[in-house]
């Protein structure tokens, strides 16, 4: 099964797609993994839109999830300027995160929270795909 939804690049957009993409996924996952998957959402799409402002551009986040067998894989794409490559590479520990800082703190999340992040930059659009294993809860 797949789902997609697009979403300005707004932050009052990424209150009303989190929780429309958690119920959409609540059958496939278990109570825990969803809150996993809600984090790393909301941190991702909060990124794209931040990235997106940058960048100046209008144009939408495309947001698609797969439910598998084994796992749930959700990919984001934003149409912001290109990101370094290895955005996602080396990542900062979150014990050496000041928990009082309001940045900086998205990239070490979704790093440490989901199973499997591939992050690919290209001229003029950035994808971010997060996978997150279904385990024997859902």
């Amino acid at each position: 099964m797949s789902l997609q939804q697009d979403m300005r690049p707004d932050l009052a957009e990424v209150d009303r797609i989190v929780p429309a993409m958690l119920a959409a996924l609540s059958d496939a996952l278990s109570e825990d993994r969803l809150s996993t998957v809600e984090i790393c959402l909301a941190e991702a799409l909060t990124n794209a839109v931040n990235h997106a402002r940058a960048s100046q551009t209008q144009s939408a986040i495309h947001i698609t999830a797969q439910i598998l067998a084994d796992r749930v894989r959700i990919e984001i794409i934003d149409a912001g300027r290109q990101s370094p490559s290895d955005l996602y590479s080396d990542v900062t520990d979150l014990g050496d995160i000041d928990p009082m800082d309001e940045n900086g703190r998205g990239i070490p999340l979704i790093s440490q929270l989901a199973d499997e992040v591939q992050f690919t930059p290209a001229e003029g659009r950035n994808r971010l795909c997060l996978s997150f294993n279904r385990g024997n809860g859902a």
